[in-house]
């Protein structure tokens, strides 16, 4: 009885960590049979994009236009914000603080071409923020490139449909009966996932099996060890907060399909339908998920966010930069933006690039070197990016309920 129990709870896990494995020995042993799988991969992370716009659409509207307290709602959303920009912050710090006690210097070694020119005068930063929160046109809406304008649309359409009370009610039952049906989609196509992550995997190795090397070996080294371990004793730390030892344990107890989804296909939106069976299953309330999860894997990014602070260091180093303590602040101001500000941007990870060559003034031929760092460190930052929305949300839940029994006395 007790294996037909752990069969049911850990079956499926188990099948996507032996789907990876044979993904990772094909790739290693049949290089071009690898390659020829790829479109098997790229039919899972389609059919799951595919999915994605309604899906954030529905579960964000439907949660607000259901919530039973406009007071709850508000309490949540400012609750997520500070979590948000907490955990952020303290990514951010220790990670500099490691980084510059263990490799200070990760660029040392490269030399640029000579005659490099500085960057041109940033642009105005009201354009870029017109173009982060708007689109020009409502198609341009369905589409992942424009989450962030999406899910305001929905958060307005939430919210109006909520205010109409009667008349908005038919509205409200459509959102949740769509919010249903495209959760049970998402279900359908999970079913896909071990064919999917072993021919991902297999196709990936091939790609970057051989690119750590020389002058990069050494940061890259310190991110994957220095974000194992925020990942294992950060996340407990935050885990414990929401709840003791029974939130620790409810929450490790559920991580495997996020954590292997994440690794398997490098994108926090693909991650997320899975990140909100498991949120679910950790005991987070739907009103919390429904909101936090969507928006998190938008907004909330430590693994980004650690990712900005070693791409920042290596362009320092390449030109010679003291680190002042004014500049160490900027390091960390400029780090989170990359994390937080630019994932809702289409192109999201080269604009961060962008960010901290016009931050700092270095020249664009700065630029491939940062995107090598993007790419070898994908992975690690994706698995922290995505699965820290489930320890945020968590939290949210713990301290939005905690705020609404105070308000209560």
């Amino acid at each position: 009885m007790l294996r037909v129990k752990l069969l049911r709870a850990y079956g499926f896990s188990l099948l996507l960590i032996l789907s990876i494995a044979i993904g990772l020995l094909i790739g290693r042993i049949a290089p071009s049979s690898a390659q020829q799988l790829r479109p098997l991969g790229d039919l899972f992370l389609n059919l799951i994009f595919m999915l994605i716009v309604p899906l954030v659409f529905f579960t964000i509207s439907s949660s607000i236009a259901s919530a039973g307290s406009g007071q709850r709602l508000s309490r949540i959303s400012t609750v997520m914000l500070g979590v948000f920009l907490l955990t952020s912050v303290i990514a951010a710090v220790l990670s500099l603080l490691v980084f510059l006690i263990v490799n200070p210097q990760p660029g040392a070694g490269i030399v640029l071409a000579k005659g490099v020119t500085p960057l041109p005068i940033a642009r105005s930063l009201l354009p870029q923020l017109v173009a982060t929160f708007t689109t020009a046109d409502f198609p341009e809406l369905l589409s992942r490139k424009s989450m962030l304008p999406l899910m305001l649309l929905a958060v307005a359409v939430g919210v109006a449909t909520r205010s109409l009370k009667e008349q908005g009610e038919p509205l409200c039952a459509v959102l949740r009966s769509g919010a249903a049906v495209f959760v049970r989609l998402i279900d359908y196509v999970m079913y896909l996932a071990p064919l999917g992550l072993c021919a991902w995997f297999a196709a990936t190795v091939v790609d970057t099996g051989a690119q750590l090397a020389g002058a990069y070996l050494k940061a890259f080294v310190v991110y994957y060890v220095f974000s194992a371990l925020y990942f294992a004793l950060g996340f407990s730390v935050y885990a414990y907060l929401a709840g003791s030892v029974a939130a620790l344990l409810r929450f490790w107890s559920h991580m495997l399909p996020p954590s292997l989804t994440a690794l398997g296909t490098c994108s926090s939106l693909a991650t997320m339908p899975v990140n909100l069976e498991a949120s679910a299953q950790m005991g987070v309330p739907e009103d919390v998920r429904d909101v936090v999860i969507p928006l998190g894997a938008v907004l909330h990014k430590d693994g980004s966010v650690i990712g900005g602070v070693l791409k920042v260091l290596f362009a320092m180093s390449l030109f010679h930069q003291a680190l002042t303590p004014g500049r160490l602040v900027m390091v960390v101001g400029v780090a989170i933006l990359v994390g937080v500000v630019m994932g809702a941007i289409p192109s999201g990870g080269m604009m961060g690039e962008l960010l901290i060559l016009s931050a700092f003034g270095f020249p664009p031929e700065t630029l491939p070197l940062l995107a090598v760092i993007s790419i070898l460190i994908d992975p690690m930052a994706t698995l922290l990016n995505a699965t820290g929305d489930n320890v945020a949300a968590m939290m949210i839940a713990r301290w939005s309920a905690r705020t609404e029994q105070a308000g209560d006395y």
